[in-house]
């Protein structure tokens, strides 16, 4: 009896794996689901550091290293999926789109790859196709790729899912898009970091509030959160970005009971208009937030922004908020004090979860270099116990000020950012010259 055996991946000396096998572990498996490699050992190392330069966002640096890879290894799916997303979020669409549908020829199972054309593919990210493909079959096709990246079992799925519940909203299936955050919440997708973040701003507001987000990590966790552990389901969290898709702000306002009273041929017609008089292009979600803060008075209904939403977007409130902890609260009268620190110290002291020993964090299952490190939300914190040391310096409690500064040190020693460890320990010591605690910190590092 003869017995066959079939090698289907031979090792090489200087090749990693050769063209066509299929590997499903490995640092291309775990990075973005590559299930292809064609690489010698060098070019290995190349895609590693191209990798790490796209998520510290040097994306012009990474387009190169990664084009580096792919002119010596055309076949190499990694090295062009690295350039899609380098492309990406250079805003070069056409090539992204190019890029990725070469790695998709290269290796339809790889996640990422999936996940990222998956992304490309729906109408309201603005890529251009050369298929002639309706904007209903843009979203078919986008969910088709989506659902395979979410049923790998690969971490990446993770961005699948909520790729797949933007889709089901635009296309106005609630039911189907909570079914994702269902997803979501079972398989633990989260970091700690960005699961405590989401329940500290949800603990922050009044019963029945209205908060709205900004991107990615202060809005979906807040969903899971909502979803699929039953915690603040009262709370109406909605994200201004989504609100400048028509269909969005109607599942919004009609299923979530958002205060919106445009009606959808309303919705529709709102197009970004330059205003010259203030010199800024108003985006259909300016009208729609200025509209909802404007009901939710009527109703006495509590509003709030995240601490997360950009700057320029509050100036039209910027006399009607206070602080309260990771949320502005938008008032209806003008205010004095921007900051209720009462409602500070009791969130900061008795309701809100943060593990210092776990700052630095990624979210790996997340394929965008904007909202992928999320150790920066830790920063939040930051200014909130900065304005309760001043307020117990204010009331001469010196020991419970030195007590911040001491956690917005656990905070930022694991961050690596020794130009705030230095400033926090300057005014430790200015308040307690002496103190040999702040001494040692600061020998330790600063000094070294």
């Amino acid at each position: 009896m003869k017995i066959r055996i079939t090698v289907l991946c031979p090792v090489a000396i200087a090749v990693m794996l050769i063209p066509g096998c299929t590997q499903k572990k490995g640092p291309a498996y775990e990075r973005w689901g590559i299930t292809k490699t064609v690489v010698d050992n060098a070019s290995e190392k190349q895609l590693a550091s191209a990798y790490d330069l796209l998520y510290s966002m040097k994306l012009e640096q990474a387009k190169i290293a990664y084009r580096k890879v792919a002119k010596k290894f055309p076949n190499s799916a990694e090295a062009h999926l690295g350039l899609s997303i380098a492309y990406r979020y250079l805003h070069r669409l056409p090539k992204a789109v190019t890029e990725n549908q070469r790695a998709l020829e290269l290796d339809s199972n790889a996640v990422a790859v999936q996940c990222n054309y998956a992304d490309l593919l729906t109408p309201h990210r603005g890529a251009k196709l050369k298929e002639a493909l309706n904007d209903s079959a843009r979203y078919v096709l986008s969910n088709s790729y989506y659902l395979k990246a979410a049923n790998s079992g690969h971490p990446i799925s993770a961005y699948a899912h909520i790729g797949l519940w933007t889709n089901y909203m635009i296309l106005g299936q609630l039911d189907k898009a909570r079914q994702e955050l269902l997803a979501l919440g079972k398989e633990n997708y989260f970091p700690k970091l960005l699961s405590d973040f989401a329940h500290n701003m949800l603990i922050s507001l009044a019963p029945q509030a209205i908060i709205f987000t900004n991107g990615d990590n202060d809005t979906y966790p807040l969903f899971v959160l909502q979803e699929y552990d039953g915690f603040r389901q009262d709370v109406s969290v909605v994200n201004i970005s989504l609100l400048n898709i028509p269909t969005v702000a109607g599942l919004f306002r009609d299923s979530l009971k958002v205060p919106i009273s445009y009606s959808d041929s309303e919705l529709k017609a709102m197009k970004p208009e330059f205003d010259s008089t203030r010199g800024k292009l108003v985006l259909p979600s300016d009208h729609l937030v200025a509209n909802i803060i404007q009901n939710a008075r009527k109703k006495k209904q509590p509003v709030y922004f995240a601490t997360t939403v950009a700057q320029n977007r509050l100036s039209s409130y910027k006399d009607n908020l206070i602080l309260a902890g990771l949320a502005w609260e938008v008032t209806n009268t003008k205010t004095r004090d921007s900051v209720n620190i009462d409602k500070v110290i009791q969130n900061m002291t008795e309701k809100y979860r943060l593990d210092t020993t776990g700052l630095k964090q990624t979210w790996p299952a997340n394929i965008s270099p904007l909202t992928r490190n999320v150790s920066g939300l830790a920063v939040n914190y930051l200014g909130l116990y900065d304005l309760m040391a001043n307020y117990y310096k204010g009331q001469n409690k010196k020991d419970k000020a030195i007590d911040c500064y001491r956690k917005m040190v656990q905070i930022t020693v694991p961050l690596g950012r020794n130009d705030l460890t230095e400033t926090i320990l300057d005014r430790w010591l200015k308040l307690k010259p002496v103190d040999s605690e702040a001494k040692h910190l600061k020998e330790k590092y600063i000094r070294s």
